[in-house]
């Protein structure tokens, strides 16, 4: 293929990029890119940005080939042909702001285009003389399902084989097959199993693809036109070698052949007689639509296994460097009659059977005026970081959205911890050295118990004979109002048997102290990371977990709610998101953008309604964008946070310069893609806080804006940049406000830290405003202060209590001031540094 191409466009093929599947990553492959000189680029698991241009192509696709299936009729086993006609007319249409095509590009030439029809329309083949008597039908009727080259069609039959074709008549307005009566595909069996070496042999044509039949079409079309040229010769080899780099891929040197295929499901192991009974019990026999049963003899043909060999035959050829990914299935109809329907099954048998072992419910006859809750299957695959299909996972899910509150549920809670606690408990196991490790809780839903009497449909495709009977929920279930508040009520027993003790300030932190050490536990619904001195502690606990519930152990943490940790030999421990941020960059292509050195310009601002600043076309766009980036500035980013204070502020009515202000955001990323917290290893451990505001900085509200941020052991672990509530008559005022938000924020980390064991007195927070030092330290009534609300006089009672203790620095020392205001590069600089943040 990389020949053909090379001789195509007169080019060198310099390097191959893909992920790192078995069939990209093997020796074979890796000797030949080594003896044409070609470099072989991979990404790296479960990054599928890396290879964007392929990934976001296979989604442009999907949903071509979405829709030419919906409108078609065809059963989706028939992805493939879709697929492949839908690459081929993308690469012979204009791109997008212009108009030339991808073909026209590669090859230097213009393409034809007068050979193309409806897809999935009526077809009928031209039978030739020599295969017919004189009072045989002329034609054969078919549906158009791709092209091989320029006025060569492929055409798939009523008996399931797909033939290519020249001399067809077509009949665009009706459809090959009606949608109340799909096409069915033969399956051929065959009692030797396939193996890796095997062909799909795919024969060439013969006398018996022309046989009479009955019920052909006529020999002229009502509507469509007609291809009329020499039909092609009848040489193909068996596997397509004689293919061009796609089986309906422009440029392509075409088929000089007569292909007969037949489709099969690309399952991972369809290789036995076996496989095909189990599907025929589930419903998936091997001619659904009842109306095409065979009526002459055919030639028994080996079936492709396995997706190798499935990919090597010319019809599943999609484009050159892109792989197709099997659809997940959206409902239990899909999923029992689209591909993969065996293990789609299987994973089902696998949820029932986990339910049933787990008690979660009991068939029984709802009684009178019962409300029974209706369910559904969840698909999704889960893949290995190579990108290969690891399982296919299948969930029964209650439709919680028809619950009645107060008679189907009574209280809603969900256990989600805070970023501020992990990112503390990161510093803290930095500090001291301590040992990180993940775990994931499996059904952990199906573990709470009801307090409710609750009765639930019997799931789809596993109904029993009783029409009337129904599941009564004994457990909670995933989709259930209550079954997160069920969960952390049975994990909060079980935690207390094994000594795990929730935090005072966070009912996500679980701590345990005894002889043998500390340990300490973050739970986020049913993620849980580990920290304690020694891997054998972990693990007794570990196991201790184990033995409560079914857990899944994912050893030391690498990925916890999409940050990204790493242990370094230093002992150090970073935080960062440097995938996401990628992604986002390539979203928006400037990936590649020139850096610039600041979020903001410095002074920037935002003013909306007082300007007759142009509204965008479509809000949504910058929504999505100031939602995603705001991911990275709650996370792991303070950097940000300023800046997507600001940008948040015009979320009601976005203004194109403000969108252009946060493409400004996407340029600081393109040059600090690589960022993280850095927590350190430390002899003593420490907290301070720093508080600052920007009066009157908003100019549309004159509203202030509240900064700050808190450090443990030199890295912020919190922090915050929001408009205060009220205006502020002065300077001293919107400090005195930022204040009162600091010194409540201070107080919950002082638990927090207390809960760690790592603190016990008063929190240092620097401010650089005198005045709201004076009033914070001393009970001063004055004109200028006498109107501010008694709620910021918290700050009085907590420093006379001895809880806080205000401490002054200058404005060149202010880490918080980048939570303010947009500032000059080299101060931001400084504070980035100050903060934590680590471009190493």
């Amino acid at each position: 293929m990389i020949a053909q191409l090379e001789n195509t466009c007169g080019c060198r093929v310099v390097e191959v990029r893909s992920d790192r599947g078995g069939e990209f990553v093997n020796s074979s492959l890796q000797g030949y890119f080594c003896s044409r000189g070609i470099r072989h680029g991979t990404t790296v698991g479960y990054t599928p940005e890396q290879n964007g241009t392929a990934e976001r192509l296979n989604r442009t696709l999907l949903e071509k080939m979405r829709a030419m299936l919906s409108d078609s009729g065809l059963p989706q086993r028939m992805w493939a042909e879709a697929a492949s006609t839908a690459n081929y007319i993308r690469n012979i249409s204009p791109l997008e702001g212009s108009s030339c095509t991808p073909y026209e590009m590669f090859v230097g030439r213009v393409p034809e285009v007068g050979h193309l029809r409806v897809f999935g329309c009526t077809a009928y083949v031209h039978i030739p003389k020599v295969k017919r008597n004189k009072l045989d039908p002329v034609s054969r009727k078919g549906t158009l399902v791709g092209y091989a080259d320029v006025g060569q069609y492929r055409v798939l039959f009523p008996d399931g084989t797909i033939s290519i074709h020249s001399d067809v008549t077509f009949d665009e307005g009706v459809r090959g097959f009606s949608a109340a009566t799909p096409p069915g595909t033969r399956s051929t069996r065959r009692n030797d199993k396939a193996t890796w070496g095997d062909k799909a042999s795919e024969s060439d044509s013969s006398d018996e693809d022309f046989e009479p039949r009955g019920g052909a079409g006529p020999g002229t079309s009502n509507h469509g036109g007609t291809a009329s040229n020499t039909h092609v010769s009848e040489s193909e080899g068996a596997d397509g070698s004689g293919a061009g780099p796609s089986g309906s891929g422009a440029g392509g040197s075409g088929q000089n052949a007569t292909q007969t295929t037949t489709h099969q499901q690309p399952t991972e192991d369809s290789s036995s007689a076996e496989d095909d009974d189990e599907m025929d019990e589930d419903g998936a026999d091997e001619h659904p639509d009842g109306g095409f049963a065979q009526r002459y003899p055919v030639r028994e043909r080996k079936r492709p296994c396995y997706w190798w060999n499935y990919d090597r035959s010319v019809h599943a050829r999609i484009n050159i460097a892109t792989k197709i990914k099997t659809p997940e299935p959206g409902s239990y109809a899909e999923a029992i009659n689209g591909p993969n329907s065996h293990e789609w099954r299987q994973a089902m048998n696998e949820e029932i059977a986990a339910q049933l072992a787990n008690g979660t419910w009991e068939l029984g006859i709802p009684p009178p005026g019962a409300k029974v809750i209706p369910c559904r299957w969840v698909f999704k695959i889960k893949s290995h970081p190579d990108g290969t299909v690891e399982r296919y996972k299948a969930r029964l899910v209650a439709k919680g959205f028809t619950q009645r509150e107060g008679v189907d549920f009574n209280e809603v809670f969900t256990l989600t911890s805070r970023g501020t606690s992990f990112r503390t408990l990161l510093a803290v196991a930095a500090a001291r050295g301590l040992k990180v490790n993940q775990l994931d809780v499996s059904t952990a839903f199906l573990n709470g118990e009801l307090k409710e009497e609750i009765w639930m449909q019997q799931p789809p495709g596993y109904e029993s004979k009783d029409p009337g009977a129904a599941c009564h929920l004994l457990r909670s279930i995933y989709g259930l109002r209550q079954a997160s508040r069920c969960w952390y009520d049975k994990m909060k027993v079980k935690f207390a048997e094994i000594g795990l003790m929730p935090s005072k300030s966070d009912p996500a932190m679980f701590v345990k102290v005894d002889e043998k050490g500390v340990v300490l536990a973050l739970v986020h619904v049913d993620d849980m990371c580990i920290a304690a001195k020694t891997q054998e502690l972990i693990n007794k606990i570990k196991a201790a977990i184990g033995g409560l519930f079914k857990v899944r152990d994912l050893g030391e943490i690498k990925v916890f709610l999409g940050m990204e940790v790493r242990r370094e030999e230093n002992g150090d421990i970073v935080l960062s998101q440097a995938q996401y941020v990628e992604r986002i960059l390539r979203k928006y292509g400037l990936l590649e953008a020139k850096p610039k050195g600041t979020p903001m310009a410095s002074g920037a601002k935002i003013v909306g309604a007082r300007t007759n600043d142009e509204p965008m076309d479509d809000p949504t766009s910058f929504r999505a964008l100031v939602g995603e980036l705001n991911y990275l500035a709650v996370s792991t980013r303070p950097d940000l946070a300023y800046a997507l204070s600001v940008l948040s502020r015009s979320m009601a009515k976005p203004t194109k310069s403000a969108m252009g202000m946060a493409k400004g955001v996407l340029r600081y990323l393109a040059g600090t893609k690589k960022i993280s917290l850095r927590f350190q290893k430390m002899p003593e451990e420490h907290m301070d806080g720093f508080s600052d505001s920007d009066w009157a900085g908003d100019l549309d509200t004159r509203r202030s804006t509240t900064g700050y941020v808190f450090r443990v052991n030199g890295t912020a672990v919190s922090w915050s940049s929001q408009l205060q509530r009220t205006v502020a008559a002065s300077s001293v005022e919107a400090e005195y406000q930022a204040l009162s938000s600091v010194v409540r924020e201070a107080l919950w980390m002082k638990k927090l830290c207390a809960d760690l064991g790592m603190m016990d007195g008063a929190v240092m927070i620097m401010v650089d405003s005198q005045g709201a030092m004076d009033l914070g330290n001393n009970p001063i009534t004055s004109p200028h202060s006498k109107h501010i609300d008694v709620q910021h006089h918290m700050v009085r009672e907590r420093i006379a209590s001895g809880e806080v203790v205000l401490k002054y620095c200058t404005t060149e020392r202010m880490v918080a001031d980048t939570l303010t205001k947009a500032l000059a590069e080299a101060k931001f600089l400084w504070c980035r540094k100050e903060m934590g943040l680590d471009t190493t």
